[in-house]
């Protein structure tokens, strides 16, 4: 039984009590020890902006299994039998106006939109973003560049290289690790929410709300809300009947798809299920 559906901040994590079977074909990173289809008392999810998911024993902390979802440059291996990570030393700065391409940006790959999980499925649902940066290891900056003294850098988010979707919703199987469905779009994808009833509820940074088919990841349905959908879906029900609420408002991650132009209206909207 898990203890928590919905998922909180960039580092993501539920406990669940599973079988462990990583698939080798879609796992990076595997604990040799483990003994694939064993049950274990596990704390899983994304706890960092690269977007890797890692499983771990939540009794002992034992490594069970990482990998990536989006693309990322910034963790270059596991070693899966301890669980000690390697940086990428390409990305590791030497000297001053030293520029490197770092996959996701500051903001991820995963930032604080809240994911989902559903016990219908054993599935984690992941809002992500393919986006990197050119980041340059200076203080100086200009009206074009993102400057952050307290790091000594400078940065130029875009999308990341052999795309054009920026948003994304990856569901990933707690048991194998694989990716059951991806669905990618234009726009930035923001926080979800699970339902027992079989349904994915989330929107994006354009104004759409849509719910998901929590097997397929097929779009049942979508409502233009005109303004960014920004806060956190809940789920609750009241005399027998289910609501979903979300609200509006809050513009982020724009920057990278000019052509997306919503208002930017604060505003709170409830849907009841039938």
């Amino acid at each position: 039984m898990n203890d928590h559906w919905d998922l909180d901040h960039p580092f993501e994590r539920i406990l669940v009590d599973t079988a462990v079977a990583p698939d080798p074909a879609a796992v990076s990173w595997i604990n040799p020890r483990l003994r694939p289809g064993e049950r274990r008392r596990v704390v899983t999810g994304i706890p960092g902006k690269t977007g890797v998911v890692y499983t771990l024993d939540r009794e002992t902390g034992e490594f069970l299994w990482a990998t990536p979802t989006i693309s990322q440059n910034v963790i270059s291996g596991i070693d899966g039998a301890t669980g000690d990570v390697a940086e990428n030393t390409e990305l590791v700065f030497t000297a001053s106006g030293q520029e490197v391409l770092a996959c996701p940006h500051a903001s991820g790959g995963k930032d604080w939109e809240a994911g989902a999980y559903s016990p219908l499925t054993n599935t984690l649902y992941m809002p992500l973003r393919n986006v990197c940066a050119r980041m340059l290891a200076s203080t100086a900056g200009d009206d074009d560049d993102i400057s952050n003294a307290l790091y000594a850098l400078l940065w130029r988010s875009q999308i990341t290289p052999g795309t054009d979707q920026v948003g994304a919703v990856h569901a990933i199987s707690v048991e194998t690790g694989e990716i059951t469905w991806l669905y990618e779009q234009r726009a930035a994808t923001m926080s979800l929410v699970a339902t027992g009833g079989g349904l994915v509820f989330g929107g994006d940074v354009n104004g759409r709300f849509r719910a998901f088919d929590q097997e397929t990841g097929e779009v049942l349905w979508e409502i233009n809300l005109g303004s960014p959908v920004s806060g956190f879906p809940i789920a609750y029900a009241v005399d027998g009947r289910q609501y979903i609420a979300v609200s509006t408002g809050t513009p982020r991650f724009l920057n990278l798809t000019p052509e997306l132009r919503p208002s930017f209206g604060n505003n709170l909207f409830v849907f009841a299920l039938p």
